[in-house]
């Protein structure tokens, strides 16, 4: 009996054995554990901007617009992660080459943004021609971003320099009837465009002439000799700076310094009063004026949810800078959802960012250029004033409606004119070409807030 059980214990181990050593198991295995989750995949968006140096305050701005949409859709678009990843170009063209060398070729992002200055992105533009990398501009306005220099990875929802000064330009002239102005601009490609806008609109409208000097931005932060060298007996209605950052506040404090305020008007381009800055300026430039696509006193239910939220966030008041940021962004987000994260195919990330609906975006309904990629929206004309606790503010006086990167013109007319520099446009308007002047009028200055 001893030797019958331990032979059929001994049947059924050499079994056992027999079955593992062919891969079945002998008896049934435990229920296996949930798999994990599949990762969720990440999408990388590389951001150049000048967050140290002369127009730090900008880059800071465009940071926090960028951030709070992102926080806003808790770093995610369509099931996808998406990590953000930062470069300081500190303004310098060679190193917004290698920033973005660095983010194409070491982090391999799937889209770049942010930007500034126009030559930094125009440099970077260049850069990216043959990368298949979208390449979305949040506040580099030099208009041949998205005109001569054009790809079909670009897209931006924000601005050209020219844009809201040909505006303002007419405006002034034939508004208020002015005739000559005096400019003196930083000698770069965005305020040689900021200056062409507004001679081409300041012509067009009835103008005679705009004088222009230029310096290299960051060179001087001594203006006083310039400034004295204004010829106020001459016939000029105002001093026009062309320029922002820290040139801008040290031209502004020292024209009214010297009390050069109280003898000539001063007007400035979409940058010099702009916040933050316009906190560091003196209130004696109460009723300057200047033109842009944002006011601070927008009392629209998009922009006072923008606001709100910004303010909460960042304990400050949004700007252009960070509300171009925001904007750019929720564009790139929107696209990505309506891929729902695939976007393998660059060119369709594209179209989809160009069909992204922008009639919500708090600045005022924007629509973008299917040909050029270029946004299309509100300019307003603004007045800096004072609010009841004694700070500066742009206040909104005339809103102009759907104004093109090409403003009234015909897109091939102004395509074969001479690029904007600080050369041309010529300073007599009496100089200028004759199509140029003859465009239709498509302005219509409505109040501000109807």
């Amino acid at each position: 009996m001893m030797k019958k059980l331990l032979l059929i214990v001994t049947i059924v181990m050499i079994t056992s054995m027999l079955l593992s050593a062919c891969g079945v198991p002998a008896v049934a295995p435990a229920p296996a554990e949930p798999a994990a989750p599949a990762a969720v995949g990440e999408i990388k968006i590389g951001m150049i901007s000048a967050f140290t140096g002369l127009f730090s305050g900008f880059g800071e701005m465009q940071k926090q617009g960028a951030v709070l949409a992102l926080e806003e859709a808790n770093y995610m678009a369509g099931g996808k992660k998406i990590v953000l990843i930062m470069e300081d170009d500190q303004l310098d063209n060679e190193q917004a080459i290698t920033k973005s060398k660095k983010l194409v070729e070491q982090d391999k992002i799937d889209i770049l943004t942010g930007m500034v200055s126009g030559d930094e992105g125009l440099a970077v533009a260049d850069y990216m021609k043959d990368k298949n990398i979208p390449v979305i501009p949040m506040y580099s306005a030099s208009e041949d971003i998205t005109m001569r220099e054009f790809h079909p990875m670009i897209v931006r929802t924000t601005w050209t320099g020219a844009q809201s000064m040909d505006v303002f330009g007419y405006w002034l002239a034939t508004q208020k009837g002015w005739k000559k102005v005096y400019q003196i601009g930083e000698d770069y490609s965005y305020p040689w465009n900021q200056g062409g806008g507004f001679m081409r609109g300041f012509c067009r409208g009835g103008g005679e002439e705009v004088t222009s000097v230029w310096s290299p931005p960051g060179s001087t932060s001594d203006f006083s000799s310039m400034i004295a060298s204004i010829p106020l007996d001459q016939g000029y209605d105002a001093v026009l700076y062309n320029g922002g950052g820290g040139d801008a506040v040290n031209f502004v404090k020292q024209f009214v310094e010297l009390g050069y305020h109280k003898k000539i008007a001063l007007i400035g381009q979409s940058n010099t009063f702009e916040k933050p800055d316009l906190d560091a300026l003196p209130a004696d430039i109460v009723g300057a004026y200047s033109p842009h696509h944002t006011a601070d006193d927008l009392n629209t239910p998009e922009w006072n949810t923008f606001k709100e939220a910004f303010n909460k966030r960042w304990g400050r008041n949004p700007s252009a800078a960070s509300e171009f940021a925001y904007s750019s962004m929720r564009v790139i987000l929107r696209a990505i959802d309506a891929l729902n994260g695939d976007i393998s195919d660059k060119t369709a990330l594209v179209d989809a960012m160009l069909k992204v609906d922008m009639t919500d975006d708090p600045r005022g309904p924007v629509s973008l250029d299917p040909k050029f990629h270029a946004a299309i929206g509100n300019v307003y004309i603004r007045e800096v004033s004072k609010a009841e606790d004694g700070t500066l503010y742009n206040k909104g006086i005339w809103t102009v409606k759907n104004v093109s990167q090409f403003g009234p013109y015909d897109p091939d007319t102004y395509l074969k004119q001479p690029i904007d520099g600080n050369t041309y446009p010529p300073q007599k308007c009496s100089d200028f070409p004759p199509e140029m002047l003859e465009a239709a009028n498509i302005y219509e200055f409505v109040e501000f807030g109807k």
